[in-house]
């Protein structure tokens, strides 16, 4: 009994251990917001921790603040069309299937943010709770360009979350 008593509390330990939180005090490099004809989808924001963008590689948070309800199928099967164009289809299989155990149905308010560490893990927040992680650097690439890559479905939004355009 005294051996699983200590077995559950390491457990509870590890648990909080392997807990995130978002970074604070990072510094707002752009802002932008995405409407599909007269759909406002999201208000997204993008932060370093000085405030200049150097790169997919290096430390940021992608903040996305829904302004609609998205099903959590409509966000997965969007995700998987858009990461295709930065990553092979059997990397982008394997990760939205990964994502689909993370990611919750989205409701106008809610806040979905993306941290690439300083290891180039991502994390995922969804309304500042940590939901989860992906070890995989390539994965953390492929994702944060469906926002900041020129050849994005919206390279003007891109620009102005870079910084490059205000």
């Amino acid at each position: 009994m005294f051996i699983k008593s200590i077995f559950f509390v390491l457990l509870l330990c590890s648990v909080e251990v392997l807990g995130q939180t978002l970074p604070e005090n990072w510094k707002r490099i752009g802002e932008a917001e995405l409407s599909i004809l007269w759909f406002d989808v999201y208000d997204a924001e993008l932060l370093s921790p000085d405030g200049r963008y150097s790169g997919v590689n290096s430390p940021l948070v992608l903040k996305l603040n829904y302004r609609r309800n998205i099903s959590q199928r409509d966000l997965l099967e969007e995700t998987q069309k858009q990461i295709k164009k930065f990553a092979r289809t059997d990397q982008a299989d394997r990760w939205v299937a990964r994502l689909s155990q993370v990611w919750p149905d989205i409701y106008k308010g809610d806040q979905l943010a993306f941290w690439i560490d300083h290891e180039n893990t991502g994390h995922f927040f969804y309304n500042e709770d940590w939901v989860g992680s992906f070890q995989d650097p390539a994965f953390s690439n492929a994702f944060i360009q469906i926002w900041l890559s020129d050849n994005s479905n919206y390279p003007d939004l891109a620009k102005k979350l870079r910084g490059s355009v205000k």
